[in-house]
């Protein structure tokens, strides 16, 4: 089974699950993407620390516990930048609701951008998406 493989089949397993914070929220659901393709996560030792309780920690307590002043810079200490997603990419876009980061987390499937929402996921046009991450 190859990756496209891999992540379509992780994709279908957690269609149907809605967001909920620490368990199934954007990051997880990313992280566990990548773990789907490539057998690791692009931060599975993020995991946990970003939360507070049941809730995500505030950007000043962020900041503490990553030592990185934005987001952008905590993707650039394990990932590239790429101008073009290429299928499996980690991609981020503003929201209109208030998240901690600035920014949500989905994959690149091709020409369409996988997102969580409150009641699953969400396919959005690729040019939607405001930055595009790979691997090291």
């Amino acid at each position: 089974m190859g990756e496209s493989d891999r992540l379509n089949a992780y994709l279908d397993n957690v269609s149907g699950l809605p967001f909920e914070w620490g368990t199934h929220d954007c990051f997880t659901f990313t992280n566990g993407a990548f773990r789907a393709m490539y057998g690791v996560g692009y931060a599975d030792d993020w995991m946990g620390r970003y939360m507070d309780g049941s809730a995500p920690k505030r950007k000043r307590d962020l900041k503490l516990e990553f030592k990185h002043h934005t987001l952008l810079s905590a993707l650039s200490s394990r990932m590239a930048r790429v101008e073009q997603p290429v299928f499996g990419s980690l991609l981020t876009k503003t929201v209109n609701q208030r998240w901690v980061t600035g920014a949500a987390f989905g994959i690149s499937i091709g020409s369409r951008g996988v997102f969580l929402s409150k009641e699953g996921l969400v396919r959005v046009n690729i040019e939607d998406a405001e930055s595009a991450w790979v691997l090291k």
